[in-house]
């Protein structure tokens, strides 16, 4: 697989590379949303990053369940992921 090469390709964030071999960057909540049942995830981005990650029962015009809130520094590192 070729890396994108540049930063400014969104697509360039999405990907790692490590000891030469390339894979999809992914970020793992476990624990965050144990408990509830849900059918549907909606991402919510600002810029190139995740800020929102909205859980609901009965597809998207269901009803939501809980909501992950991301939030960064100023060097777009993640903080803080707050359920409600």
């Amino acid at each position: 697989m070729v890396m994108p090469d540049n930063n400014s390709d969104r697509e360039f964030y999405k990907f790692v590379e490590v000891n030469g071999k390339t894979a999809v960057r992914t970020l793992a909540f476990e624990g965050l949303v144990s408990g509830i049942s849900y059918d549907y995830i909606s991402l919510g981005y600002t810029g190139d990053n995740l800020t929102s990650v909205v859980y609901k029962i009965n597809g998207a015009l269901g009803t939501t369940v809980a909501t992950l809130t991301l939030a960064y520094d100023g060097s777009d590192n993640l903080l803080t992921v707050t359920k409600s």
